[in-house]
């Protein structure tokens, strides 16, 4: 009903003017807020399909990305047991070990993938006590191949005594790995002096443990700084931009925190905080 006949049947009526008008202004106004609810209803879908999709590219990339380290320590150690035994004087205990470190890996990717598909959904990580001296020394096993190749030599300050965390031993061993991973990178292109990753442990005034990846590479400058644990932006030719996003969005599932800071006089120091657990 348009305007001009709710005030004649109002008028018929007997209602005046006026109220006619506010009435047709009530109606006016209840139909707008109808279409309006209407629409914020349509983009909250849209909007729920969208972050549903972006979810799941997200998911796919999460593990294309962590898998991958995983993946190369199979390539590189099934290579190496494979020479070992096709040398004129076999050395069974070196493929042996070579093996050996396969299933360790391969399994690994497995955890990789179950903890990445619980974190994508948003649930608690598997918190657990675990020794982190122990866990380091993992992951240096796991990296160890790569970091030979590519000439990177480690320093290790670890906790004095065994120094027990609480979280998800998978998951931070992840993210470490993606910070030694991410070191090793930066330092891809040194030439004038030894590639070195120092990794430091220490207990914060507040009672939590802090780890430490520091490297001695080309360093961040302000730009990058600003962005680097953006989803999606990576300096490298063949990044995904997912690692530190990643890791970031790990450690704050634990309550902790993840930074980065120049190194002097070269490189980057990254650090994150994890709670420690009752004696």
């Amino acid at each position: 009903m348009s305007a001009k006949n709710v005030v004649l049947d109002a008028a018929a009526q007997g209602v005046s003017g006026n109220a006619a008008v506010q009435h047709w202004s009530r109606i006016r106004d209840t139909a707008a807020s109808k279409r309006a609810d209407e629409a914020l209803r349509r983009a909250e879908a849209d909007l729920a399909r969208v972050a549903r999709l972006t979810r799941m590219d997200e998911l796919a990339a999460s593990i294309a990305h962590e898998i991958n380290q995983p993946l190369a320590a199979i390539v590189i150690d099934g290579s190496t047991g494979l020479r070992w035994l096709n040398e004129n004087q076999r050395n069974l205990e070196e493929a042996r070990n070579a093996f050996s470190r396969i299933v360790s890996a391969a399994t690994r990717a497995g955890h990789v993938i179950r903890s990445l598909r619980a974190l994508a959904k948003r649930a608690v990580p598997e918190v657990a006590k675990f020794d982190i001296n122990a866990a380091i020394e993992e992951v240096l096993a796991l990296a160890r191949s790569e970091l030979i190749q590519r000439q990177v030599s480690v320093r290790t300050t670890l906790f004095p005594e065994q120094q027990l965390l609480l979280g998800d031993r998978v998951l931070l061993q992840q993210v470490l790995l993606n910070l030694i991973i991410n070191a090793k990178d930066a330092m891809s292109i040194i030439t004038n002096r030894a590639k070195m990753v120092e990794i430091r442990g220490q207990i914060t005034e507040s009672g939590e443990a802090l780890i430490l990846v520091e490297d001695n590479g080309t360093g961040l400058d302000s730009k990058t700084a600003e962005h680097i644990f953006d989803p999606f932006f990576t300096t490298k030719p063949t990044g995904m931009g997912m690692g530190l996003s990643i890791c970031r969005s790990i450690i704050e599932a634990h309550g902790g925190r993840l930074w980065a800071s120049p190194r002097s006089p070269h490189g980057t120091t990254f650090q994150f905080t994890v709670p420690t657990a009752d004696p």
